[in-house]
């Protein structure tokens, strides 16, 4: 039996009721219940399950699906292609991974990447609900080397703060199977990256000294990652090493600004900022659709 319930009526009231409706005692087994049905369609088409509504991510979706995250978003379907091939580490719930799932086609590949268990359940099943033959999912973290490693589950009102540091609200303590990007090209075959998508919650330049000899060798065009000093502290550095790191191998890192489209960052801290690397050899065609998507 279909439990789903699509876009539409029930997510209008599931949105006044969860946002608007001033009383608060039941809302939990309101949001259980609506955690079983509530289904959404995102800009791009992306259909999405959302089995906590009340939990951040999930709620800022249902209140604005068709503008989540428009730099971003926007900026992610300018640049990717029929046949390219993507990287989503830290895919979360996926929408990010269908999206991309979508604009590359039955003859590209998304890789996702998600070492928290219930995300990657939820992953699995909205995979499932878009008929992503084209996704391979990974179950793992990413980052400098393969092994173990202690992750911080989230236990508060945003289950997207998983991370190797202690960053905000209660936490749990869970191991995760690790993997390094370069191990992960060689094992799979892969001889081309055209765009990533890291979200990793401080561990960014974890997971790029695991990738260093992919991006010397493969010139990832482009790509896209959230930076957090706190978050990046919390793991044992700072974005400015983040940005160091990159821009030795041959990346400009600009911000992703919903005015300007894209602006060069200076080899500071970033308190947050949604950024973006673009290779100095590769990377020129991904910059002119970036640019052109904004004006």
């Amino acid at each position: 039996m279909n439990t789903d319930v699509d876009t539409g009526l029930l997510a209008r009231l599931a949105t006044w009721y969860l946002r608007d409706f001033q009383f608060q005692r039941g809302k939990g087994a309101i949001n259980r219940l609506l955690g079983k049905f509530l289904r959404i369609t995102t800009r791009g088409g992306v259909r999405l399950r959302l089995t906590n509504p009340l939990e951040y991510h999930q709620r800022t979706l249902l209140y604005d699906h068709a503008g989540y995250e428009p730099e971003v978003t926007s900026a992610i379907l300018s640049v990717l292609q029929e046949s390219h091939t993507f990287f989503d580490v830290g895919a979360n719930l996926g929408y990010y991974t269908l999206l991309a799932s979508k604009k590359v086609g039955s003859s590209g590949r998304v890789h996702a990447f998600e070492p928290a268990p219930a995300q990657f359940e939820h992953l699995r099943l909205n995979a499932r609900l878009n008929r992503a033959a084209n996704v391979v999912l990974n179950n793992i973290a990413l980052a400098e080397a393969k092994g173990e490693r202690e992750m911080l589950l989230s236990l508060g009102w945003n289950q997207g703060t998983h991370s190797f540091g202690a960053t905000e609200g209660p936490t749990k303590a869970y191991r995760v199977p690790c993997a390094t990007i370069d191990g992960y090209v060689v094992s799979n075959g892969l001889e081309r990256i055209d765009a990533m998508k890291v979200d990793v919650e401080g561990a960014e330049l974890l997971v790029f000294r695991g990738a260093e000899r992919t991006l010397r060798s493969l010139a990832v065009p482009v790509i896209f990652f959230e930076a957090c000093e706190h978050h990046a502290r919390a793991v044992g550095h700072s974005t400015a090493e983040v940005k160091s790191f990159l821009n030795h191998l041959g990346y400009d890192i600009f911000q992703l600004t919903s005015r300007s489209g894209l602006k060069p960052t200076a080899k500071v801290e970033e308190e947050f900022a949604n950024l973006v690397a673009i290779h100095s050899r590769t990377g020129g065609r991904c910059r002119q659709s970036l640019e052109e998507s904004n004006r």
